[in-house]
């Protein structure tokens, strides 16, 4: 009988984590129109897109954890096919904090998913922790759209990140990827290797990127834009120091949550 019971109360708190809170719908940020329904399949092995919000302080180590184990976002999120509700797990203050988040996303004028969504496809699971993020920390889309990339990290992670003005070299790169602490840098504000641009490759002013890997043979550093997840930005020394100002790394190892998902 006492297995039984365990059993029990081990299945009600997987299907229904404690301390689990409403977080509605944020109030809109820019370029965007209105709430849809989504009801698609989650893909965790698809890249994080940041979409027309100004979040790539979040995006960016979301990118970057994404790069170093694709299948740990797949731990932060509880959904049932079909469902109009799933559960987001983010952390305040190095706690896991679970939020309950309709599967309803932000347009824009077009009806296209304005916000984060899942490389080449719908707001999926980037869309749910992003929305899960606004509601939590700023109250609204809007309010989210700036911040520093050491504040994305223990959102997502539980564990602090810490900002280093000395740009690593690319075998720290590497070393630093090879131990799961992943890393984003921080481009320059005025800095004339500066594109303002979306096209493929260019560096913008005050965004974040994810570092993705690194070449010591030579002397490169390999990054990922959220805006363009699945191309590479590859770098020498000298043109990582002329664009980026500086770079967060993960204090300890990304570790693996206990927490199980529904697939």
């Amino acid at each position: 009988m006492k297995g039984v019971r365990r059993l029990i109360r081990r299945t009600l708190s997987t299907l229904f984590p404690p301390h689990v809170r409403e977080s509605g719908e944020p109030p809109l940020g820019p370029r965007a129109d209105r709430y849809e329904a989504w009801s698609g399949v989650l893909n965790f092995s698809r890249r994080p897109r940041q979409g027309a919000l100004g979040d790539c302080w979040l995006m960016a180590p979301m990118l970057a954890i994404h790069s170093v184990d694709p299948q740990f976002f797949a731990n932060a999120i509880k959904v049932q096919p079909g469902s109009p509700k799933a559960l987001a797990r983010v952390f305040v203050e190095g706690a896991p904090a679970w939020r309950s988040v309709n599967m309803r996303f932000p347009v824009n004028e077009r009806g296209h998913f304005a916000y984060a969504t899942e490389e080449g496809g719908g707001p999926g699971w980037p869309g749910i922790l992003e929305k899960a993020c606004a509601a939590e920390f700023s109250g609204s889309y809007a309010w989210i759209a700036r911040g520093f990339a050491k504040w994305g990290f223990p959102a997502l992670t539980g564990v602090r990140a810490s900002t280093r003005l000395t740009l690593p070299s690319p075998g720290e790169v590497e070393d630093l990827l090879a131990q799961r602490r992943p890393v984003v840098a921080s481009t320059h504000m005025f800095s004339p290797a500066l594109s303002r641009g979306r096209q493929s490759g260019a560096i913008p002013p005050m965004h974040v990127m994810a570092v993705a890997g690194a070449k010591p043979d030579t002397g490169e550093i390999v990054l990922r834009n959220p805006w363009r997840p699945g191309a590479w930005v590859t770098l020498n020394r000298r043109e990582f120091r002329r664009a980026f100002l500086s770079v967060d790394v993960l204090d300890q190892p990304l570790g693996r949550s206990r927490e199980g998902s529904w697939g």
